[in-house]
């Protein structure tokens, strides 16, 4: 279990959950889950293990509770659609995604992390996904063309952004009509995984803020053991 806990807070702290400071060390982080880096902290490439990054993204503990093929379901993914995976990581959903909407839809993998992109990019020429592409991107922008995505996806990434506010502003600009942003992240309250209390939001601070930002929840799921799954659209003019 513990092997699981060190699994979630580091691929937050690194990846998935992009906006922070990475440790100065594996071992130093394994053991310190207390302290956040503060805002607004410079990202700081040291993460070049990529084999011991994708043993721990790509395990089956994490296939267990994070069930991917449940996830992708119930994003109801359409052939043509755009997504893009912000805090894409080692592509464990971008890939899915790009099963899921090909031959004429697009998956886009999105991280600061330039290792990951390069794994992604590698990864998909491998698997023939000619319909997968990642880049990088700066931890407060993810530079999408105004009215060019269908879904954005981001799991377990959004509780360490900062500023999600404006991030979320920049994402509502980039949804093509009925276009969607789904959040999938951990339930603020006491689990045997994830990261620290502290650092956890509740669904209905996720609903405000989405809210500010011009967006209203239209659906919220639950099927997921330790996150909530919500669905976030324009409203209706």
């Amino acid at each position: 279990m513990y092997a699981i806990r060190v699994l979630v807070a580091f691929t937050s702290l690194l990846s998935l959950g992009m906006f922070v400071t990475l440790p100065v060390s594996w071992s130093q982080h394994r053991h310190d889950h207390s302290h956040r880096p503060p805002q607004g902290a410079a990202h700081d490439h040291r993460f070049n293990n990529i084999d011991q990054a994708v043993a721990m993204f790509e395990s089956a503990e994490r296939d267990a509770w994070q069930k991917p093929d449940d996830v992708v379901k119930n994003l109801q993914l359409r052939s043509g659609d755009v997504v893009a995976d912000i805090g894409a990581g080692t592509g464990y959903f971008t890939r899915r995604f790009a099963v899921a909407v090909r031959p004429q839809g697009k998956a886009l993998g999105l991280d600061i992390e330039p290792t990951m992109v390069t794994y992604i990019n590698e990864d998909a020429k491998k698997r023939s996904l000619t319909n997968l592409s990642a880049r990088q991107v700066p931890a407060n922008d993810p530079q999408l063309e105004p009215n060019s995505i269908d879904v954005v996806f981001i799991c377990d990434t959004y509780h360490h952004m900062q500023e999600r506010v404006a991030y979320v502003r920049r994402l509502a600009q980039a949804l093509k009509p009925g276009g969607r942003v789904v959040i999938v992240d951990f339930h603020k309250r006491e689990l045997p995984l994830g990261p620290p209390m502290e650092w956890k939001l509740a669904p209905e601070t996720v609903t405000e803020e989405f809210r500010q930002a011009g967006l209203q929840l239209t659906r919220s799921v639950d099927f997921l053991p330790y996150q909530y799954f919500l669905e976030f659209t324009h409203p209706p003019k």
